[in-house]
């Protein structure tokens, strides 16, 4: 059965722990600087087969499994089993594991949301850095970066990849590839119009020259 702690109302203890965790995680998810600022306003939803709960010395811990999806606004993580730490009600790391787990994140209105995939997602929320491990991917920009582990600095922008026994792989988009792509259509239409122009002329000289 799919558990959605933020759709569910009922009186059982387990399942208000659950969603009292998820609220109050709410405040700390989105508190990353590079976020959308409307994001931190958005409800939060985990969707998971089934879940767990339980305190800590140092904080709270919530595990989902299977099939967990989790959202806020532009934030988007999957995997088949999800853990967030969390101390004073505010969250304090997500870890996501799948094969592979996902993440997703749009920082500001004109950008392209940032996309991550890998075995395991670790989200440091405390210093703003995704950790991604096992068959790693990030793109970020037009540009995809892949290896066997990928630190990314959510402020910074700043990716360090390690490919282990294996090189990292990293592909660059040109950023003008649309812009001539459209000036390329743009000389072609013109070219095409100077084409019909002087077809018509050369009819048209024709036509007087057999007149005369």
């Amino acid at each position: 059965m799919k558990a959605c702690f933020t759709m569910m109302n009922t009186d059982s203890p387990a399942w208000l722990a659950s969603r009292i965790v998820t609220v109050t995680i709410l405040t700390g998810i989105a508190m990353s600087s590079w976020a959308l600022p409307e994001d931190n306003q958005q409800p939060i939803n985990i969707q998971s087969d089934r879940a767990t709960q339980k305190s800590l010395a140092n904080g709270e811990q919530t595990e989902y499994f299977g099939n967990v999806v989790m959202t806020q606004g532009s934030l988007l993580i999957n995997g088949d089993h999800i853990i967030i730490h969390s101390k004073n009600r505010k969250a304090t790391k997500i870890v996501a594991i799948g094969k592979p787990a996902k993440f997703q994140q749009q920082s500001t209105p004109n950008k392209e949301p940032v996309k991550a995939q890998a075995n395991t997602i670790n989200y440091e929320l405390r210093n703003e850095t995704l950790i991604l491990a096992g068959n790693a991917t990030i793109e970020q920009d037009g540009a995809t970066v892949s290896g066997k582990r990928i630190e990314y600095n959510t402020a910074t922008e700043r990716v360090n990849a390690n490919g282990g026994d294996t090189p990292v792989t990293m592909v660059f988009m040109p950023a003008n590839n649309k812009s001539e792509e459209a000036s390329k259509g743009n000389n072609d239409d013109n070219e095409s119009a100077v084409l019909s122009a002087n077809k018509d002329k050369l009819k048209e000289s024709n036509a007087n020259a057999d007149s005369q």
